[in-house]
């Protein structure tokens, strides 16, 4: 196996773990889901804290911990990225608990065009004419959902934005991903304390074995796809990782759709099938980019 097939395997891999993750919240829809996302952040950060004392890295996490420190315009893009991705999956857990999956993989599906309307508006990155073709028609689609169901799709574009800008303040960060998850739990950690402390109307007594189990486990279960596709990026190139992201919101959808029992509108449809053209668009640009690079 070349090390480009082992790091797709390893970005299917993460890809896979994200999309049934939905299951896994579903498990926990009996927990309140800010309840949920905070113990999250506490398990995350036992979990990294753990992966660090283990893999023997501390003087590695303190070198990089420091010099974050030292270069404040980065400690600052840290910060504010930590609560983008807390945004992201406190966002994601409430979808999965009341039973807005659908939403939420709509969200996914528009992850990487948000990433690339991003660029273009903040960056200034120049686009080729398939991508700009994609955002416009992805804006459509958004417009026809609108449209066709009244408003707007909160979860979705929440999902999308919130995913894009942490995206856009990781780029160029000199953290390692296991460092900056240590580091982003760790940021939040102290306000899901007080929430849980002071402001919560739960507590783990209330919940069941399985639930305090699954709950205690969402460290695990958070930081296994995220250190498989940082290592598949480090062994495949970043356009072939991000052809097979879709993966993620297609199986999230069927899940939707075949367990949860939940329903597309027909609105919905329309919307959705204006996104996927989007798709299409942007994945034959990146082909046809692929070809003039390699020749």
């Amino acid at each position: 196996m070349t090390k480009t097939h082992k790091g797709l395997l390893l970005g299917v891999s993460a890809y896979l773990l994200w999309a049934f993750l939905s299951l896994y919240w579903k498990l926990l829809a009996g927990v309140n889901s800010y309840n949920t996302f905070s113990y999250r952040i506490i398990w995350t950060a036992v979990t990294m804290l753990i992966y660090m004392l283990v893999s023997r890295n501390r003087s590695r996490y303190t070198q990089e911990l420091k010099e974050l420190w030292l270069d404040r315009k980065q400690f600052y893009r840290a910060i504010a990225a930590a609560f983008l991705i807390a945004i992201n999956w406190l966002t994601y857990i409430y979808a999965i608990a009341n039973g807005h999956a659908t939403e939420s993989s709509l969200g996914y599906y528009m992850m990487p065009l948000v990433s690339v309307f991003l660029a273009l508006v903040i960056l200034k990155e120049s686009l080729t004419p398939a991508t700009s073709l994609a955002v416009l028609v992805a804006a459509v689609g958004v417009g026809v959902l609108v449209w066709q169901t009244g408003h707007l799709p909160l979860i979705a574009l929440l999902l999308a934005f919130s995913f894009g800008f942490y995206g856009l303040l990781k780029k160029g960060t000199r953290l390692s991903s296991d460092v900056a998850m240590l580091f982003e739990a760790g940021v939040i950690l102290p306000f899901v304390l007080v929430y849980l402390l002071f402001f919560s109307h739960e507590s783990l007594t209330d919940y069941s074995l399985a639930e305090n189990i699954l709950l205690a486990l969402s460290g695990i279960i958070t930081t296994i796809p995220l250190l498989l596709y940082a290592e598949s990026l480090k062994l495949a190139p970043l356009n072939l990782v991000g052809f097979i992201q879709y993966l993620n919101p297609t199986i999230q959808l069927l899940i939707a759709l075949m367990v949860f029992g939940e329903k597309l509108s027909l609105g919905q449809i329309y919307g959705l099938i204006f996104i996927w053209i989007a798709i299409g668009l942007f994945v034959i640009g990146q082909i046809v980019l692929l070809k003039r690079q390699k020749s």
